[in-house]
């Protein structure tokens, strides 16, 4: 089709059906919404058995549908049942690869270009990816813990010191709550035991003496019975007094035991007098007070546990290291060997087929190397080697257009004719080893022309026969070797733009080619040239 006839927003839709952003420029002017559906029959038991497990019913034919509002928000549909856009993502991985014209500047990207050698190494590469994805993370975790617990104790260095100091002083005077207070009444009572106990025996004496106020009114109620009952107030009186007589022996005792435990000892005293001194002194250097102090114990004995824990959990890290990189030299040296068996096979690949589409001196290299870093990953070899999430292994696809001409990266040597038939060559190359059902390849011709145009059709045929190719082009030796022959025209109705596409058959797909071919010749040329291309081609494959 024409440019602007509507073969991007065709595979714009495609996109919306496989789980691509959805622009709701995409959206015609004056409607609420668009929808795109996609049909794919006979999918495969990879894509049933990935519908099984997303609970989707693939049945015979799997239906993708995506509905844009204008307002931007958008759903989809999986056989009519709701599911989210990222459903759509995972199955698209199986269902269908879109090669657009952005495909050929990937190629000049390392991280693509490991990408097509992993994908060339098939299952095993995938799981050893996944499981050096994994360990590297697991590293990364452990070197960042490891750097926390280095400036941890950096910090801490300085106070360690002074902290050691301040347990071994607070927890040799044992110090505990409330002691001070206790110490300083003790202390007091000490002081002036003389007067104390001087007041204490007055009281005991003027109690239980043989004088003492409790005989006297213990006496005085003996001869109460004589007169008990007579006279109610007296009653009453007599009461109080037999209560105050039990009072009076409780103080009795009371001061009996006070005396027996009241201190009367000058070592004693001293010894308060030390203690005490001793515990102010502390807590005038923790802070003030002895809550202060017991404070400093418990924050300098946490620091001095912390250190401890942090030689305990760098000794575990350092363990723990030590194994993940074993594990990741293990399965990053199992993929660099993939790796360098796919480079061999892609090499040789490429090489042909570059020779097919009429660069036959061209040579086409992979090139895989490794970097040394002092705080890399141990190879078997000795060398610490520079990791990261996909191994170690450093990539390079390098031509070399001409012969005597050293190969170099594709970014400094390809035009973009050369370009173009390197990225097809890898394409389909990488298609042909996939499982995936539908490759959609959007104007990856550009720069091609004559014979070297024929050599892609060529190409593409051989994809063909193993996968769905959609090619989207405009060259006409391309669009002749297709089985189908689709056209994108634009329509007004309504005073509105409408895109439609059909196939062309017959006397109409020799005028469409010719159309393509008018450029370089007369039309009567081009239509014949166009029927010939036809003919060959048919002959070709053993039908008209």
């Amino acid at each position: 089709g024409e440019t602007g006839a509507g073969k991007s927003v065709l595979l714009a839709a495609l996109g919306l059906c496989l789980g691509e952003r959805a622009d709701p420029e995409l959206v015609r002017r004056g409607s609420e919404r668009a929808s795109a559906s996609a049909a794919f029959s006979d999918a495969g038991e990879r894509v049933a058995e990935l519908c099984r497990q997303l609970g989707v019913d693939s049945g015979e034919l799997l239906l993708l549908t995506r509905e844009l509002a204008a307002a931007g928000r958008s759903s989809a549909r999986a056989n009519g049942a709701l599911v989210p856009v990222s459903t759509l993502r995972g199955l698209a991985q199986l269902l269908v690869d879109i090669q657009g014209q952005g495909s050929l500047s990937i190629w000049l990207r390392e991280g693509e270009q490991r990408s097509a050698l992993d994908a060339l190494g098939g299952t095993r590469s995938a799981a050893l990816r996944e499981r050096l994805a994994g360990l590297f993370a697991e590293r990364q975790e452990n070197l960042a813990r490891g750097r926390d617990l280095e400036e941890l104790g950096r910090r801490q260095r300085g106070e360690l010191d002074q902290a050691r100091l301040d347990v071994e002083e607070l927890e040799a005077a044992r110090l505990r709550p409330g002691e001070l207070a206790e110490l300083r009444s003790e202390r007091e009572r000490l002081r002036h035991a003389g007067r104390l106990r001087e007041l204490a025996s007055a009281l005991h004496q003027a109690v239980a003496g043989e004088e003492g106020a409790s005989d006297r009114i213990a006496l005085a109620l003996r001869g109460d019975e004589q007169v008990r009952g007579v006279d109610p107030g007296l009653d009453r009186l007599l009461e109080q007094a037999e209560g105050l007589v039990g009072s009076l022996q409780e103080l009795r005792l009371a001061l009996s035991s006070y005396l027996v435990g009241l201190p009367d000892d000058s070592a004693r005293l001293a010894e308060v007098e030390d203690r005490l001194a001793l515990l102010e002194r502390l807590a005038r250097r923790h802070g003030g007070s002895e809550e202060s102090a017991l404070e400093r114990l418990a924050a300098a004995a946490r620091l001095l546990q912390a250190v401890d824990r942090g030689d305990e959990e760098r000794a575990r890290l350092s363990r723990d290291r030590e194994r993940l990189e074993a594990e990741l030299g293990a399965a990053a040296t199992e993929l660099g060997q993939l790796r360098d068996a796919a480079a061999r096979s892609l090499e040789a690949a490429v090489g042909e087929d570059l020779a097919r589409m009429l660069m036959p001196t061209a040579s086409f290299r992979v090139r895989l190397w490794q970097v040394e870093r002092a705080e890399g990953v141990p190879a078997p070899d000795g060398r610490r080697l520079e990791l990261g999430p996909e191994g170690w292994d450093r990539v390079s696809f390098e031509l070399s257009a001409n012969p005597g001409d050293p190969a170099r990266p594709l970014a400094e040597v390809a035009s973009g004719g050369e370009l173009s038939r390197v990225a097809l060559a890898l394409l389909s190359h990488l298609a042909k080893e996939s499982g995936v059902a539908t490759v959609v390849f959007d104007e990856l011709d550009q720069g091609l022309g004559g014979e070297a145009a024929n050599r892609v059709g060529e190409l593409l045929r051989e994809v063909a026969a193993q996968h769905q190719v959609i090619c989207v082009t405009h060259l006409a030796p391309i669009a002749a070797r297709a089985e189908t022959h689709l056209l994108v025209t634009k329509a007004e109705r309504g005073g509105r733009a409408y895109s439609e596409i059909r196939e062309v058959r017959g006397e109409e797909r020799v005028a469409e080619l010719a159309r393509l071919l008018a450029g370089e010749a007369t039309p009567s040329v081009a239509r014949a040239h166009a029927q010939g291309l036809l003919e060959a081609v048919g002959v070709a494959r053993g039908r008209r």
